[in-house]
């Protein structure tokens, strides 16, 4: 079954699913990244899948399987990831096609926790009301946050109050949940529990153990993790707890589209500053999966990577990318990026 996330809403760390399994949606747009030194034009042309078509849930799992297969036997190697993500401005399904080009490499994981460690079941029901508010809040088109405080708050009445109550139980149960987040054996739990921990006290034991479970086996609890430390690098008054940029370095260039996603908004944070060590270090490790990203369609996922860290690490003025952001423009800001004349940092 395809697990259709909203990742336009930057609050959810929950897979939500269609509620019409047979319903068609149609394809807005199609997007590459791990691409480098494979010859894109060769898929294309040749892929089960178009924009425009319409499809459902069951066919787009046999059209994953033929992506699969076709790229394996034009590149050599299998497809990494094929995501469908719901939906952009028109409703439409945006699907990422991962390849296995020199811009992709593998992300050491932890080791699977073997341990018993558990979340009650009104931990576990409060995450499943979690999910039902937030599906609701943005098939109404409730998508904003407030991430001030270092946790995210939904703009959305009834979500934000399930919200409040995630942040009452993650301050009284801390200690439960960062054992369930280290130990169990339990993905579930483990999901959970990386979701709940972005809502506890600020701490350097809380921002230690979300960096350490975006290596999780679980894709969801590396998303949730990474989300948690992307919100708390944004909280207005930051504590002097830091968040490192090194992980998230790695992160883009994962084989799965929800690690570059999700490790783009984290970047994007903290090159708010503008620091030179950390944007030279962008541009000599990450220049390539920075400019995939960049290319996406849609502009809420390729913005971090655009107008923000790229246009940051060519030195364009805040000003200016603001506007170039608004126009969709992304021709100054690329070239910039594959031509530096003077590089500035």
């Amino acid at each position: 079954m395809i697990l259709i996330s909203w990742f336009l809403a930057p609050q959810v760390c929950v897979a939500i699913a269609p509620q019409n399994q047979g319903e068609t949606i149609q394809i807005g747009s199609i997007d590459y990244f791990g691409y480098a030194g494979i010859d894109l034009k060769k898929i294309e042309g040749r892929l089960p899948i178009k924009t425009g078509d319409r499809i459902t849930e069951d066919a787009f799992e046999r059209d994953r399987k033929s992506i699969s297969d076709l790229v394996k036997e034009i590149a050599g190697k299998p497809g990494t990831d094929v995501e469908a993500v719901c939906c952009d401005q028109s409703g439409r399904l945006m699907v990422y096609i991962g390849l296995s080009g020199s811009s992709s490499r593998p992300i050491v994981l932890n080791p699977s926790p073997q341990g018993k460690d558990q979340l009650g079941a009104d931990a576990l029901d409060l995450y499943r009301r979690y999910g039902a508010a937030q599906q609701d809040a943005v098939k109404r088109g409730v998508a904003s946050e407030d991430d001030s405080l270092g946790y995210a708050l939904s703009a959305d009445p009834a979500a934000r109050n399930v919200e409040l109550a995630i942040r009452e139980y993650a301050v009284s149960h801390t200690d439960l949940i960062q054992r369930a987040l280290r130990n169990s054996s339990s993905i579930e739990q483990r999901q959970v529990s990386s979701c709940f921990l972005g809502y506890a006290e600020r701490s350097a034991d809380q921002i230690k153990l979300l960096t350490f479970a975006t290596r999780d086996q679980d894709s969801l609890v590396r998303n949730n993790a990474t989300r948690d430390l992307w919100v708390l690098a944004s909280a207005k008054n930051p504590g002097g707890v830091g968040v490192s940029p090194t992980p998230f370095i790695d992160l883009l260039f994962s084989s799965q589209w929800t690690d570059r996603n999700k490790s783009s908004l984290v970047l994007m944070q903290l090159t708010q500053q503008r620091d030179p060590e950390l944007l030279r270090t962008l541009r000599d490790q990450a220049i390539e999966p920075l400019l995939e990203g960049a290319r996406w369609t849609n502009p809420g996922h390729s913005l971090p990577f655009l107008f923000i860290i790229l246009g940051r690490i060519e030195g364009i003025p805040e000003d200016r990318l603001k506007k170039l952001a608004a126009t969709g423009d992304k021709t100054e800001v690329i070239q910039a990026a594959e031509h530096p004349v003077n590089p500035r940092h």
